[in-house]
């Protein structure tokens, strides 16, 4: 079902399955009820992969609600599931996340996990779509889109994509946490933060319309801005041969601090990658293969004068020679 939709009820039944299992109260009925809920249609089989793959499960620590307090907690809810839920929530909150807010995890990883498109750490993916138009998702992104003879919506939820839209009767819309971006045909590129959108367009023209401002701003190929909670940033020229070189699985940097660039090699790897604030501010130069991040961070140690500390696989640190 790549691409499908699944149904709010599916949605949220599969979550509460979720609760159930990781509660560790669930019995031998109830684990013959998750079975047949599974195989009641192909949609809750879906929708339960989907959660599954949710990275707040994966994480190392999730042992933490087969603990004795946390098992209490939870029985303490009873048979009330809704009780149960907002109690994980809160051992997700404060065991699992680093004291990262439900909410956020609620409105972000629940979401991209149930998105019609998505991509994994260090995955790249491109669709036709029906309409013609083609669609490129960056690593781990997630959109969702609705392309019928009345809409044509994206919604990204995270992440980066690109889309090339072809004509069509109605306009394409791009919509995300800080702007709605809209052409009738262009190729565009859409990354999306925690805190600004970046807009740039590669083909054609595309209208911005930043969340708080009625007056959208056109771009034409080969410009670029930037949208936050303050509205749009003034228009500015970009190379396209750089834009768009992850679509070829590159990360070209001219002069670039060692601190951005290995933010933008992290965004391809599990894990933390960072470096020391001793040589953060050293210029990089060099093109780099995202399918290749230890290459890269060879290349690195071995141009400038600093050494790659590791704590364990997923905990890398870039510190002086």
């Amino acid at each position: 079902m790549n691409g499908a939709s699944v149904e709010p009820k599916v949605r949220d039944a599969a979550i509460d399955w979720i609760v159930r299992t990781q509660s560790g109260v669930m019995n031998a009925t109830d684990h013959r009820a998750l079975e047949q809920w599974r195989q009641a249609s192909a949609e809750h089989e879906y929708a339960w992969q989907r959660v599954l793959s949710l990275p707040l499960l994966l994480q190392p620590g999730a042992g933490l609600l087969a603990d004795t307090t946390a098992r209490r907690a939870l029985e303490s809810a009873g048979t009330d599931l809704q009780g149960r839920r907002q109690i994980l929530k809160c051992l997700f909150a404060a065991g699992l996340l680093g004291g990262t807010a439900w909410q956020s995890v609620d409105t972000t990883l629940v979401r991209a996990a149930f998105a019609n498109y998505r991509t994994g750490t260090g995955e790249r993916r491109r669709w036709v779509l029906d309409d013609g138009s083609t669609l490129w998702l960056n690593t781990a992104s997630a959109v969702n889109l609705e392309l019928t003879a009345d809409q044509r919506h994206v919604q990204l939820i995270e992440g980066e994509v690109a889309l090339d839209a072809r004509a069509a009767s109605r306009p394409l819309q791009v919509i995300t946490q800080h702007a709605v971006v809209y052409t009738p045909e262009a190729n565009v590129l859409v990354r999306q933060g925690p805190r600004h959108t970046q807009v740039t367009v590669l083909r054609g023209l595309a209208h911005v319309s930043p969340q708080n401002s009625p007056v959208p701003l056109t771009l034409a190929a080969g410009w670029q801005t930037r949208i936050d909670s303050l509205g749009a940033s003034a228009p500015r020229r970009v190379d396209l041969v750089v834009a768009q070189a992850w679509l070829r699985g590159i990360l070209p940097a001219e002069r670039m601090r060692l601190d951005l660039l290995l933010s933008e090699l992290a965004r391809y790897r599990p894990g933390i990658l960072r470096c020391s604030e001793q040589v953060a501010g050293l210029r990089v130069t060099g093109s780099f293969q995202l399918d290749d991040i230890e290459t890269a961070l060879a290349l690195i140690a071995h141009t400038l004068p600093v050494r790659i500390e590791r704590r364990t696989r997923y905990w890398v640190t870039v510190v002086p020679a």
